[in-house]
């Protein structure tokens, strides 16, 4: 008989399970996470192997890219003769409204460089390539009238900025301002 106020169990309430416990349960997580550690290093490997040549294929062919830019372009397409020394990283042209021609390379001494090119040196070209720049120095190299900036978003970069008859060429970085001007004269002798 049950007691007043009891309710009679039923034959289906379930019993009390140990296997929600909090133990079980960061269990299971460190099972898991364990798992896939395993098959994420199975998968992806362990550290990069610094000695590693990079495909035939995955190199960048500036020539080749410019060669076909040239054909739509309105300005020559700047193919600078870097030497072995600085490292091409990519290369694209820009279609549309306003055609650009895009370089980036790895400076002798480590750091990303960009040439970029458009019928002028125009300020869509400099708020895109150096936000907030200002000109720091009038020059002129290979008869192109150039000037050199620094400061704005980003402080450490330099740039330099020359403006030929049909071209705009700006080339900016991290750099050596040295190592912006050897880009720059290479450019400006491509397209001279």
């Amino acid at each position: 008989m049950s007691r007043p106020g009891e309710r009679p169990k039923s034959a289906y309430q379930r019993r009390p399970s140990r296997t929600r416990s909090p133990r079980n349960i960061v269990w299971a997580i460190v099972l898991t996470m364990v798992v896939v550690i395993v098959l994420a290093v199975g998968f992806f490997g362990v550290g990069s192997d610094l000695e590693r040549e990079p495909l035939e294929n995955s190199e960048v062919d500036v020539a080749a890219t410019a060669e076909r830019a040239q054909d739509v372009a309105d300005f020559p397409v700047a193919v600078p003769a870097t030497g072995e020394d600085w490292q091409v990283r990519s290369a694209r042209f820009t279609d549309g409204q306003s055609p650009r021609w895009t370089v980036q390379y790895t400076a002798p001494g480590g750091d990303l460089v960009t040439l970029a090119e458009d019928t002028e040196v125009s300020a869509s070209l400099l708020s895109a390539e150096m936000p907030g720049a200002t000109v720091t120095e009038q020059t002129s190299r290979r008869g192109a009238e150039c000037q050199v900036l620094g400061g704005g978003d980003d402080a450490e970069q330099t740039g330099i900025a020359c403006q030929g008859e049909r071209f705009g060429i700006l080339v900016h970085g991290a750099a050596d301002q040295a190592e912006l001007e050897r880009l720059m004269d290479e450019a400006l002798a491509a397209v001279g």
